[in-house]
């Protein structure tokens, strides 16, 4: 039937003028492909090259996954080799909590896995165990030298020194704030322990805390007047925070009392050509190059030398 476009009256087919108001019939539409096919043709897009993005999607994601879980493992680890997992783990045994203060005093607490267990007791000298600490260190055995040390506390909860090599230990781990703490305890217990006032000092200075560390190296350096360490990083503190003269008199005490340092006579140059005295620059840098063993420190002694002998 071909329906009329002005009065919709129906017609038999072939018909070409409409039987009722007598207007012009459009020609019937011949039958065709269906509008299926687009989608049919779109359904046969989809092969083996879509499966294999899908399979490479899929392996991206794994290994997303994968990395997520690895950082997540190397950040509990502290970014340390799989061989040092056991010692890393021992680090992070709250040593702070075999201690506690109530009104200045020091109350030995247990150490037990339960509340309902106790810790064996431990009998001898706590010096001859932090001994043993010190060479269990050297050694690089550091799950043994913390046991030596903690059983040093257990003795004597307030023996500075078992404090002290914890602190050690614990930046031995980059565990600052853990370090901090020991090294803080240590100081507690004796004030006039020199290598803990400034092992304390050198963690203020690299966090950045310039002021709290000068006062804790002009301590030490004070406490034992003939270390070249305590001297060294009292100028290098000067010398950050700009105070050149007082760096200069540092460096020249750490020379003095070590003079066959590369690294200080380094310092020392640099000083003095923050304060325009080239000579002794140049002197110092030839001992930096007379003492170094390092080729980098010594090309470098040898560069500024160059650059200061062509200056009028």
């Amino acid at each position: 039937m071909i329906v009329c476009p002005a009065c919709h009256a129906e017609n038999p087919d072939g018909t070409k003028i409409c039987v009722k108001c007598g207007t012009e019939l459009p020609k019937a539409v011949a039958a065709g492909p269906s509008k299926a096919k687009p989608a049919a043709e779109e359904q046969k897009k989809f092969g083996m090259r879509d499966i294999g993005r899908d399979a490479i999607d899929l392996l991206w994601l794994v290994l997303i996954f994968l990395l997520v879980g690895l950082g997540f493992w190397m950040e509990a680890t502290h970014w340390q080799p799989f061989a040092k997992s056991e010692e890393v783990a021992m680090v992070k045994e709250p040593v702070v909590a075999l201690v506690s203060h109530h009104l200045g005093h020091v109350v030995h607490h247990a150490i037990a896995k339960t509340s309902s267990e106790k810790p064996a007791a431990v009998y001898g000298d706590p010096e001859s165990f932090f001994q043993k600490g010190k060479v269990e260190y050297d050694r690089q055995k550091y799950h043994d030298s913390f046991n030596y040390l903690k059983q040093a506390l257990m003795i004597d909860p307030t023996f500075a020194k078992a404090y002290f090599g914890l602190g050690y230990l614990y930046a031995r781990f980059d565990m600052d704030d853990a370090a901090v703490r020991m090294y803080e305890m240590a100081l507690r217990f004796d004030p006039a322990h020199a290598d803990a006032t400034n092992n304390l000092g050198m963690m203020y200075y690299h966090a950045g805390n310039y002021d709290d560390a000068l006062q804790l190296f002009q301590k030490a350096a004070t406490l034992n007047d003939q270390n070249a360490d305590y001297e060294y990083n009292l100028g290098s503190v000067y010398l950050d925070k700009e105070q050149p003269s007082d760096a200069l008199q540092a460096f020249q005490k750490a020379a003095s009392i070590r003079p066959d340092d590369a690294s200080i006579y380094n310092d020392l140059a640099v000083t003095y050509e923050k304060l325009g005295k080239k000579q002794e620059a140049v002197d110092s840098w030839q001992k930096v190059m007379q003492y170094s063993k390092d080729p980098d420190l010594t090309q470098n002694a040898k560069s500024h030398i160059d650059f200061l002998q062509t200056q009028s």
